[in-house]
């Protein structure tokens, strides 16, 4: 069995998340009462919960602070009503906003646990995301959370260009995009982490006006 999800979300079957959910095959449990949802993580023992505000009938937010008050590490992702701005929660991680289908099944994914050792690779390249270890021809460095986080999401996407807006999104979690030069930074330091020259990089190639592409060299690929 994968991980278990509690969807704790209200009774307006236009804004359940539950069709979502099934449709990736995730084993999830739906409750629409705060009680029931205590009640049953305290028989149950779930990877993630997700608190689906837009249409609840209690305070997601008091929710939210009952499960910490109480001790429990299950990561939190809470959805806030529309138009409520900048809310202050003890959740995980606020999905504000358009609650798109991409958007709230990335940041499911993010919060799940990963199986132990996953590895990502291409070519000669090696990503231990555990262990945020990089690999390359037999020489290996250690990787900061954001510098894994971005070889992660560049070798999950091979030869797509990914705009600066989409990376600053998925690594830094902002749509700010005035200034990327923390994007910049990170991605000179993983060319002198992965790359022979780093001045003319094989793996992470800049696309002018528009990005960043993670190439597999044809001599890597064979």
């Amino acid at each position: 069995m994968g991980p278990l999800i509690l969807l704790v979300e209200g009774q307006n079957k236009a804004l359940s998340l539950s069709p979502l959910l099934a449709k990736k095959d995730y084993f999830f449990e739906t409750i629409h009462v705060r009680r029931d949802a205590l009640a049953w993580l305290e028989e149950n023992s779930s990877d993630l919960v997700v608190v689906d505000a837009r249409a609840l009938r209690f305070n997601a937010q008091r929710f939210c602070q009952t499960l910490q008050e109480e001790g429990n590490s299950i990561p939190i992702l809470l959805i806030p009503p529309a138009g409520e701005k900048d809310p202050q929660s003890t959740a995980t991680m606020v999905l504000e906003g358009d609650v798109t289908p991409r958007r709230f099944l990335n940041r499911v994914k993010r919060l799940l646990p990963r199986p132990d050792g996953e590895m990502l690779r291409a070519g000669d390249l090696v990503l231990d995301i555990k262990h945020r270890v990089v690999s390359c021809r037999g020489q290996q460095h250690r990787l900061t959370p954001k510098q894994a986080r971005l070889l992660e999401v560049l070798m999950r996407n091979p030869g797509r260009v990914l705009t600066r807006a989409f990376l600053m999104k998925e690594v830094w979690e902002t749509s700010f995009v005035g200034d990327t030069r923390t994007l910049e930074v990170h991605v000179h330091w993983l060319r002198k982490a992965i790359e022979d020259d780093p001045s003319a990089p094989t793996y992470l190639l800049t696309v002018r006006r528009l990005g960043y592409r993670f190439k597999v060299p044809q001599s890597d690929a064979r």
